[in-house]
């Protein structure tokens, strides 16, 4: 199981180790927060990669993870604002404002207690003094892959998402994407754990982490340690 910002890469890394093993990895993407409680709560996996490596480090500390855990990419939160509502670029320097115009109806962010992507949102907006002033506006999804198509859909003007998911051609043509800068946010320091010594898990575990693979974790936005 995988958190929802890693489908592209991650779908990319298990064609590759199909083809060199000829077993293919069967992958469930969602919320971290979601599977961590899945597995505290007696959920059998093989593999549990983290959008963060604080619910790993949690399953550590509860004895729960004891084979082995690792950072395996560093995330980037983005703006994605929707050419449908601007029909001009919009900086960066005046985000703040534009969120809480009334041409934005609709901010789409991930629930922050259960999507780490999320909780950098939160984090952003406190540093920008305006968290409270856009509750109203707020419409949270489950995760990032749900933000991203409240985003699609045209159902919001402005959505909080990884770098990943806005480098699909349609996120692209219908917005502008627009870099957070990384201190307004703590690291998303993203970790995996293996879960079980199944000889395939362990075999998938550490091809993910092959340097072979840097350059596609790197194409979606990510940086590998």
């Amino acid at each position: 199981m995988a958190a929802a910002n890693v489908r592209l890469p991650l779908e990319e890394i298990a064609v590759h180790f199909e083809r060199l093993s000829k077993i293919k990895p069967k992958i469930i993407y969602g919320s971290s927060g979601n599977f961590y409680q899945q597995i505290l709560n007696g959920g059998k996996f093989d593999l549990f990669l983290s959008a963060d490596e604080h619910f790993i480090d949690l399953l550590q500390e509860k004895k729960v993870v004891q084979l082995g855990s690792v950072v395996y990419a560093k995330g980037r939160l983005v703006i994605w604002v929707s050419k449908r509502a601007f029909s001009e670029p919009v900086k960066l320097e005046a985000i703040q404002n534009t969120l809480l115009s009334s041409k934005v109806m609709r901010i789409a962010i991930a629930n922050p207690n259960l999507a780490p992507y999320g909780k950098a949102t939160e984090q952003v907006l406190r540093k920008w003094g305006i968290w409270q002033d856009v509750q109203k506006k707020i419409i949270m999804g489950e995760n990032v892959g749900q933000v991203a198509q409240f985003a699609l859909s045209g159902s919001v003007e402005i959505a909080f998402l990884p770098v990943s998911y806005t480098m699909q051609a349609e996120m692209q043509k219908n917005a502008y994407v627009l870099p957070i800068p990384d201190d307004l946010y703590a690291p998303l320091m993203q970790k995996m754990a293996l879960l079980s010594k199944q000889s395939e898990a362990n075999d998938f575990y550490q091809f993910i982490l092959d340097q072979q693979n840097k350059k596609i974790w790197e194409k979606y936005g990510y940086t590998v340690p």
